[in-house]
């Protein structure tokens, strides 16, 4: 069977790591995504590069976000490079862009452009803070997206300053974009229209934290930074093991639980001390509980750990790093890391998959990530229809210039 976005074209002029989020799921469902990049020096993501040879080729994130895409370079500021551009949106089902108000304004790349090009294109323009309000045209970045939320605030330790994610903002935003593309183009199959997607990344990340914000206007409580102390179980957190920096997580959310706690680290009668007789107790002498749990811990390594507490009926799970995952047999089972060999990285490397499994139609890695410019020939010459001696001339005058000149 044909995948779900099967003969749905994407113009993607998105970069650094939110807006080709977005555009992954759609390739991964079976849209030809077209990975429009800068000539000359590809999406701003390669410059966050390991000193290699074509050291862009190995940056994690944009691998990590372009499995299954055609890959262009195109000059956008020529004018040469926006009718080629112009021809791209024409045959296009999509266009996604995360560009700065200003950029947009400046390229002349609004929706009112693009409906003009193709009446029925729906276009996703992901910003910070959205296209309108006196933030608009303002730039940002996941960090800056995760503090304007309010999450960097309830993240870290009550005697310590606010912890802030590298940038989790990303592929939040980028998954609320691909959904909303989805919907649009429903709306589309049954509507024939087009229509204009403004996604705040902002709002997104605001939209997974719902408890805080409702139990400020509902109980008067600004939630405070308390690391891994839950609101409500005790104990719960992070437990030392044996080893360099492993440890078990352990969530005991009653008494039963507690009892059995209790029992798999050989303090059965911490139990029946009344200091922890019921979950309000045990919450508020949480630190208590910290010394006789870790020293057992510590006499064994994280997989024993858990086994243990597990087979004793308690909520736990060892801390994983993304060496383990690699090898992590659920996620072999289920076949979740695609192997591919991408020839300029020396072969096969583990790439995280599609996290939902398809019974009639299975997600597979289809196409390694594009070098820069590798598809050069198929959107201009199959795609736009330009002749060898045409594309050869742009090329040397980089408009669509694989390297600088």
């Amino acid at each position: 069977m044909p995948l779900p976005l099967e003969g749905i074209r994407v113009c993607d002029l998105t970069q650094f790591w939110a807006g080709p989020f977005a555009t992954q799921y759609l390739a991964n469902l079976g849209a030809e995504v077209i990975k429009v990049e800068p000539a000359g020096r590809g999406d701003r993501q390669r410059t966050s590069a390991v000193p290699r040879a074509n050291p862009g080729e190995w940056v994690a994130i944009f691998n990590g976000t372009n499995v299954n895409k055609h890959g262009c370079t195109l000059d956008i500021t020529t004018a040469e490079g926006k009718a080629l551009l112009r021809h791209l949106i024409a045959i296009s089902d999509v266009v996604a862009i995360n560009m700065s108000a200003r950029a947009v304004k400046k390229l002349g790349l609004e929706y009112g452009y693009v409906r003009s090009v193709n009446p029925t294109a729906v276009m996703l323009s992901m910003t910070g803070f959205g296209a309108t309000g006196p933030w608009q045209e303002y730039v940002g970045f996941g960090p800056q997206f995760e503090q304007a939320s309010g999450i960097t605030y309830i993240s870290g330790y009550p005697d310590l300053e606010p912890m802030g994610n590298p940038a989790m903002g990303d592929p939040i935003g980028g998954t609320f974009g691909a959904i909303a593309i989805l919907m649009a183009l429903d709306h589309r199959r049954r509507t024939g229209q087009g229509q204009f997607i403004d996604l705040a990344t902002t709002e997104g990340m605001s939209f997974i934290n719902p408890y805080s914000s409702l139990d400020y206007t509902m109980n008067g409580r600004i939630k405070e930074r308390n690391g891994n102390k839950h609101a409500v179980w005790s104990p719960h957190g992070a437990f030392p093991c044996k080893g360099h920096d492993e440890w078990v997580a352990i969530a005991v959310q009653n008494d039963e639980q507690f009892a059995a706690l209790c029992r798999a680290i050989g303090k059965p009668e911490m139990a029946h001390d009344m200091r922890f007789a019921d979950a309000l107790s045990r919450w508020e002498k949480e630190a208590l509980l910290r010394e006789p749990i870790s020293h057992w811990t510590r006499q064994r390594d994280r997989l024993e750990a858990v086994r243990l507490l597990q087979e004793a009926g308690v909520p736990s799970g060892a801390t994983s790093t993304h060496a383990t995952i690699v090898d992590d047999p659920q996620l072999k089972d289920r076949d979740f890391l695609w192997r591919i060999d991408r020839p300029i990285n020396e072969g096969r490397h583990p790439y995280y998959g599609f996290p939902a499994r398809l019974s009639k139609t299975p997600i597979t890695a289809r196409k390694r990530p594009p070098t820069l410019g590798e598809d050069n020939g198929y959107v201009y010459g199959e795609l736009l229809s330009l002749a060898g001696a045409r594309m050869a001339e742009l090329d040397e005058r980089g408009v669509i210039a694989k390297v600088l000149r």
